[in-house]
């Protein structure tokens, strides 16, 4: 019992450090919502976590092309910049820049705006660069893979994708409709089972008056 026990206890050890570790490691600067729909006003909430022993001082992050009326929300201790292409009414932000503030280390916050999403189905790759108080600058720009080391200098960014209709829209769809139809087989049924009685009814109504 007592070998048992300690296995037991090894094991769950074991599990805590994985899940620790595991999600220490696939930790990174990440946009969310992963899923949007096509030509709708969207907020979009970056999430940054300190990894190293040193405080977050500045957030960078590029702007993927197809997206409109970009417009970061005020965010309490950091001085928000934004960088634009073109022109006039074909002006578009390409960048945002968050500085001034600070996220400890073991600590992680949160960074909000607001943009339009492009018309036809896409992928929105971001690119975020992530400065530390010891002036080092982890790239977030690498397609897949992991960052898992304190010095690392580079990680994998993070994709939103545009489509016509997010799995939860169509998952609500498919609910409504199979809900539809439990209602209109249940109405069949209760005008079947109407009808029997009327026609017992009259029958019975009928055979009276022979008798």
């Amino acid at each position: 019992m007592r070998k048992i026990f300690s296995a037991i206890q090894f094991s769950g050890l074991s599990l805590a450090m994985t899940l620790a570790f595991g999600g220490l490691a696939s930790a990174h600067v990440i946009v969310q919502p992963e899923e949007v729909t096509t030509g709708t006003e969207q907020t979009f909430v970056v999430t940054v976590p300190t990894e190293k022993n040193v405080a977050t001082t500045g957030l960078r992050l590029e702007i993927p092309s197809g997206l409109k009326n970009v417009s970061p929300n005020v965010k309490g201790g950091w001085q928000i910049t934004t960088k634009t292409s073109g022109s006039g009414e074909t002006a578009t932000v390409s960048e945002i820049d968050w500085s001034g503030g600070d996220i400890e280390p073991g600590l992680h916050d949160q960074f909000a705006f607001s943009a339009q999403t492009p018309a036809g189905e896409t992928a929105l790759d971001w690119k975020a660069y992530q400065t530390y108080a010891d002036g080092s600058v982890i790239s977030w720009d690498q397609a897949g893979g992991e960052t898992t080391k304190e010095t690392a200098t580079s990680g994998p960014y993070s994709t939103t994708s545009v489509v016509s209709e997010t799995a939860d829209a169509k998952t609500l769809a498919e609910a409504d409709q199979t809900a539809l139809k439990a209602q209109s087989r249940a109405n069949s049924a209760y005008i079947i089972g109407l009808a029997s009685v009327v026609v017992g009814l009259a029958a019975i109504f009928l055979a009276t008056r022979k008798d």
